[in-house]
C-alpha cells in the first residue's frame, strides 16, 4: 500500500502537539467527502440520511452541497486553502481566513482541480482568478452549509474528539510524543525517526524542525490526510475510532453517561481541553451554579483537578478521569 513517510529530528519531536478541539474547517471539507461515498463507517448513515433529506426540501442548501463537492472531490487532491493551517476560533474567522488566500495560490490550487462538469469547470475558473462573484458564492456555500449540516451536530462532534483523544492524552503523559504517535495506529506506524502512514500516494514529509500538529477528525474517514503543500505548517489528520463517534451518538448505551450522567459525562469530556465553569456550563447546556456543583462531585472523585486564579477556575480532567474515558463498559477491558 502506497505510504506517507513524515521524517522527524528531535526537534520535530519536541514541537510534535495533539489538538484535541473541533478544526471547524476540516470537518467541513471531511464531511463534504464523507458525502461523495456510501461505503463505510456506519456511524455516518444517519447524517447522510438528514443530508439527502434537507437538500432534497431545499434548493440553497442543494446548490451549497454541489459547490463544495466541486471544489472538495473525493479524490487524491483536493485543495489546501480549503483547511487554513492557522487556528480560527469560529466560521465567521474560518470562511474568511479561506477567502484571504493569495492570489497566486489560489489559482496554482484551483487549477489543479478537472471538474466533471461544464458550470462547476466555469465557476473554478472564475474561483482560481479570485473574481468576486465565485468567492462570495464560496463564502455563502460554507456559511449555508455549516449551519444546516455541521453546527446541529457540534456537541456530538466534540464529544467523539474529546472521547477518542484522551487515550492519546493519556499516552503522552506517560509515555511523551513517541507514545502519542505509537497510540495512532493501526493506519500509522511509528519506526523512529519516520512515521508511516497508510496514504493514497507515495510520498516524504520532512518536518525540518516545524513539528508536527495531530488533529482529530469526526468526519475523517478512510486514511490520515496531510496538507499537499509540504512548505505549509505540517499536519496530520487522523480518524477517530468508529466506537468514539458511537460513544459520542444519541442514544449510544455511552457507559461514562451510565456512570456518571449524562450532564456530569459532558463536563467530564469537556475538561479533557481545560475549561473555566462557565465554558463547562456553556457546553453542556446548564447553569453555571449547576456546572460548579457537578466539577465539585467530579473533583471529590479525583476525575478533575481545578486551578484557581483571582475570579478564575480552570478545570483539567486527571490521569483517572482519562482513564475512565478511556475504559470499556463495567465488567469488559
Amino acid at each position: 500500500m502506497p505510504q506517507l513517510r513524515i521524517h522527524f529530528t528531535d526537534a520535530d519531536l519536541a514541537r510534535t502537539r495533539l489538538k484535541p478541539e473541533i478544526d471547524l474547517m476540516w470537518e467541513i471539507i471531511s464531511s463534504v467527502q464523507v458525502l461523495q461515498h456510501t461505503d463505510g463507517d456506519l456511524s455516518f448513515d444517519r447524517w447522510r440520511r438528514q443530508v439527502r433529506e434537507r437538500a432534497g426540501q431545499d434548493s440553497g442548501l442543494r446548490r451549497a452541497v454541489q459547490a463544495l463537492i466541486t471544489v472538495a472531490p473525493h479524490a487524491v487532491y483536493f485543495p489546501d486553502f480549503l483547511t487554513p493551517a492557522t487556528d480560527v476560533s469560529d466560521i465567521d474567522a474560518g470562511v474568511e481566513t479561506v477567502l484571504s488566500t493569495p492570489a497566486r495560490r489560489l489559482c496554482e490550487e484551483v487549477g489543479r482541480l478537472r471538474p466533471a462538469d461544464s458550470a462547476g469547470a466555469r465557476w473554478l475558473d472564475d474561483l482560481a482568478h479570485g473574481k468576486s462573484a465565485a468567492l462570495r458564492y464560496l463564502r455563502h456555500a460554507l456559511h449555508v452549509y455549516f449551519r444546516a449540516l455541521i453546527e446541529p451536530h457540534l456537541q456530538i462532534i466534540g464529544d467523539g474528539l474529546r472521547t477518542d483523544c484522551a487515550g492519546g492524552i493519556q499516552r503522552y503523559l506517560q509515555t511523551g510524543p513517541e507514545g502519542l504517535l505509537r497510540w495512532l495506529r493501526p493506519a500509522v506506524s511509528w519506526q523512529p525517526p519516520i512515521l508511516l502512514v497508510d496514504y493514497p500516494c507515495d510520498r516524504d514529509l520532512h518536518l525540518d524542525g516545524r513539528g508536527l500538529v495531530l488533529i482529530p477528525g469526526y468526519f475523517c474517514h478512510y486514511h490520515p490526510i496531510a496538507l499537499a503543500d509540504p512548505l505549509l505548517r505540517p499536519v496530520l489528520v487522523f480518524p477517530i475510532r468508529t466506537e468514539s463517534r458511537l460513544l459520542a451518538g444519541p442514544g449510544s448505551g455511552d457507559h461514562v453517561s451510565a456512570l456518571l450522567g449524562t450532564t456530569r459525562a459532558m463536563i467530564l469530556r469537556a475538561a479533557v481541553n481545560g475549561s473555566t465553569t462557565t465554558g463547562l456550563a456553556r457546553q453542556a447546556g446548564v447553569t453555571p451554579a449547576t456546572a460548579s456543583h457537578h466539577t465539585s462531585v467530579l473533583r471529590d472523585a479525583g476525575l478533575i483537578t481545578t486551578d484557581r486564579q483571582e475570579n478564575f477556575a480552570t478545570h483539567l480532567i486527571t490521569p483517572l478521569g482519562l482513564k475512565v474515558l478511556t475504559s470499556g463498559p463495567l465488567g469488559t477491558s
